[in-house]
């Protein structure tokens, strides 16, 4: 006759069964969305070489952070699939690219000249609460230069409403806030008729080097 299981292994069996019941959470990786393509600007002219940007001391490089007031916490189990600092620069070359106003847009590891090299720092990059569901706070102080001469430097700020309350909601609105700076660098661009001239420089260059007749 089999002896009878003490009442102390049959608890430790329950509780064995009972743990492995419950799902564990699981941490999850996210990166920016990348921007659509536009069509080509008749105007477009130029390379531009878009230096690696810096982090804020305030943001971390691996998590989401969300903000409430002045504190800072990050988003249980949501991560960069990359460091932060690293993700918004390919966004910011890829989104620029992807304007289609300049020939060429290089990242700061990139052979050869550029007609300008913009440079600059993540200030703001959070979920916030405040409104109705909270906000993407995206905020890059960027600075373009040309042979060494500084053509702007600026804060471009963006907010951007959050559709839902998970982290999928909070990546895609400051996936539209880098989108939204990108804009922003492309109109300051224009604003002060940079492909224009380049287009000028490069067509009096082919001219030159055209052999005489």
């Amino acid at each position: 006759m089999n002896p009878k299981p003490s009442f102390a292994l049959s608890l430790a069996l329950l509780l064995l069964a009972a743990c492995g019941s419950v799902e564990v959470p699981t941490e999850r990786f996210y990166r920016l969305q990348l921007p659509g393509i536009v069509a080509d600007d008749p105007s477009r002219a130029g390379t531009l070489r878009v230096h690696d940007l810096q982090l804020g001391t305030a943001l971390d490089s691996d998590r989401l952070l969300r903000q409430d007031g002045v504190r800072l916490e990050p988003r249980p189990l949501a991560r960069w699939i990359a460091p932060l600092d690293r993700l918004v620069t390919d966004a910011l070359v890829l989104g620029l690219s992807r304007a289609r106003v300049c020939d060429l847009v290089k990242g700061s590891a990139d052979a050869g000249e550029q007609s300008w090299s913009l440079h600059g720092r993540i200030v703001d990059f959070v979920e916030a609460a405040g409104g109705e569901g909270g906000e993407a706070r995206v905020t890059l102080e960027l600075w373009l230069e040309q042979d060494g001469a500084l053509l702007f430097h600026d804060e471009f700020a963006v907010r951007e409403p959050l559709d839902g309350a998970g982290a999928d909601a909070a990546v895609a609105a400051l996936s539209r806030g880098v989108q939204a700076v990108v804009g922003g660098v492309v109109e300051r661009m224009q604003a002060r008729d940079l492909f224009a001239a380049a287009r000028a420089d490069a067509a009096r260059s082919a001219g030159l080097a055209q052999p005489p007749r």
